[in-house]
């Protein structure tokens, strides 16, 4: 009885005592009791001054899209140097999810056609829990072209909004994916050759996309030794420091589990030739 009730004790200990993945070397293993989940947070900071974003060539339907101070959306980096659009999800397979993430998230995930780019630029889906849901909230028609691998590829015209005749319905249409996917798909617009995002369809709800401030957070994951992959759009995957080829083992803790700031040097985000 002793020696079990030590050993429990030992764990616990060593799940406290736990480190995080801070930019040079993964963390090793520290397992909590079955059922308990913890928070992986953090901050991407662009580690340089950031370049201008180019002033995309706007030559389609210019009497409303060139009301628009419209720009590369490759790379946004804020005032203070956080990167936004870095995609965090998981890699490893789990058995369960968290019955008050299921519960939390929305049933949609939104794409909207607005201001004549696509809003957001970056946005991740549960397959087969989150519809995917695209609007068109511009007086002009919009095209949504997408093809996930091994699956259905969509094109979809969504004709255009006219806020006076109908201010209360928008246009609309929902699409639902057939398999999940191992890293982000292209969504872009073939009637408006500059308009571009990114979708991330997975099979559990445990990845996100950094914000505005570089910040991100995904809530309630497992406890445990698990794998995470950062991705990004200039380079697919983001090897950042101690994420050879962007992966990276994480020993999960209950509650908050922080990485701190993640500096990328600009050559890490350099355009793959």
């Amino acid at each position: 009885m002793r020696s079990k009730l030590t050993r429990r004790r030992f764990l616990a200990g060593t799940a406290a005592a736990g480190v995080t993945a801070v930019g040079v070397a993964c963390p090793a293993i520290a397992r909590a009791a079955e059922g308990q989940w913890g928070d992986l947070v953090g901050r991407f900071i662009y580690d340089g001054k950031a370049p201008e974003r180019k002033k995309l060539t706007v030559d389609k339907d210019v009497d409303c899209c060139g009301k628009f101070d419209i720009r590369d959306e490759s790379l946004m980096v804020g005032p203070d140097g956080g990167l936004a659009n870095v995609f965090v999800y998981l890699r490893s397979r789990i058995a369960a999810v968290s019955t008050a993430v299921e519960k939390s998230l929305p049933k949609r995930v939104v794409l909207d056609n607005r201001d004549c780019i696509f809003q957001p630029h970056c946005m991740g889906v549960w397959y087969g829990k989150q519809e995917f849901l695209i609007i068109n909230s511009d007086p002009v028609a919009q095209n949504v072209d997408f093809k996930p691998m091994g699956d259905t590829p969509a094109n979809i015209v969504l004709p255009a909004y006219d806020a006076k005749k109908s201010p209360d319905k928008k246009v609309e249409a929902t699409w639902k994916f057939a398999q999940a996917q191992f890293a982000p798909i292209l969504i872009k617009c073939n009637y408006h050759p500059w308009e571009s995002g990114y979708i991330l369809i997975r099979s559990n709800p445990y990845h996100a996309v950094s914000a505005a401030d570089g910040t991100f957070r995904i809530a309630k994951l497992p406890v445990g030794k698990l794998e995470f992959q950062l991705w990004h759009e200039r380079v697919t995957y983001l090897d950042a420091p101690g994420w050879p080829k962007g992966r990276c083992e994480i020993a999960i803790r209950p509650d908050r589990n922080d990485l701190g700031t993640i500096r990328l040097a600009p050559t890490r985000l350099e355009r793959k030739s």
